[in-house]
């Protein structure tokens, strides 16, 4: 009951989880571990796309929607898929090493990462399969829903609970600070789709700039079926750290709500990843 009190009192004087804490926990992390999380990020998921793309991949791809032909769509979003996932789950890992006081290793999180992929990508399709399901009633169920599942995803990481137990743990760690988490998800949701959508944006402009220079002064800008390589690497670097970022947030607000809820304990998890 002491417990409960302790949380509720938290909560209410805001001496629980917060927007500073959770993202300076997501900055430390990257900040601490530059290559490993970044270079993970890069070579998993920036890396492979800009070969498939150089390769023509990505141009037969969008070829082949355009001409109702699905079965190189699949294969292309397997490939992307599975190296997301792995990527997640070698973040998730990197922010818990540093919560254990140590450095991010790129072999221990690939290890984790290639582990965890397939319980990743169920807990994240039985994510997507609720809060669709809830949206589709009422936008508010949904929002709960995802608010109540939010750190499933690290938590079958580092904890390894189980597909099932992963969810039933995120909704014991939000309890109580669900408005808190609401608010922190939303913010760096928003931030995300600002910086995401001001990438596209300078990447059409650059493109087109480009074109200009060596079009002899031509300003009509022909639409690109695979931009430049610089614009894929300028494009590619800033997307690294944006979704480096916020995959951390994620795992950063799991252990933020678990150090809340039960006490910081860096030596709890040590034996999982021994």
């Amino acid at each position: 009951m002491a417990s409960h009190t302790t949380v509720a009192t938290d909560v209410a004087t805001g001496r629980g989880i917060s927007v500073g804490n959770v993202f300076g926990r997501s900055a430390n992390v990257i900040k601490a571990n530059p290559l490993a999380t970044l270079g993970t990020s890069f070579g998993l998921i920036a890396l492979p796309q800009i070969v498939l793309g150089q390769i023509g991949l990505s141009g037969a791809v969008f070829q082949n929607v355009r001409e109702g032909r699905y079965a190189l769509v699949g294969v292309y979003a397997i490939i992307v898929g599975l190296l997301w996932l792995i990527a997640s789950g070698a973040l998730v890992q990197a922010t818990v090493a540093h919560h254990q006081g140590r450095p991010a290793n790129p072999q221990e999180m690939l290890q984790v990462g290639v582990s965890r992929c397939l319980p990743l990508f169920a807990v994240y399709l039985l994510l997507l399969i609720g809060v669709w399901v809830g949206t589709i009633f009422l936008i508010v169920p949904g929002i709960m829903l995802a608010v109540m599942w939010s750190v499933s995803l690290p938590a079958i990481v580092a904890e390894r609970p189980g597909v099932f137990g992963a969810f039933g743990r995120s909704q014991a760690l939000t309890k109580g600070a669900r408005w808190h988490v609401f608010g922190i998800l939303l913010l760096a949701c928003v931030i995300y789709l600002l910086v995401s959508i001001a990438i596209g944006v300078a990447s059409v402009a650059g493109y087109g700039s480009l074109s200009a220079l060596t079009g002899g002064g031509q300003v009509q800008m022909p639409v690109p079926t695979q931009p430049s390589l610089i614009v894929q690497l300028l494009q590619s670097i800033i997307t690294t750290v944006v979704l480096t970022w916020f995959t951390t947030v994620g795992a950063a607000l799991f252990i933020e709500l678990r150090d809340w809820k039960e006490g910081p304990d860096a030596e709890r998890l040590a034996d999982i990843f021994a």
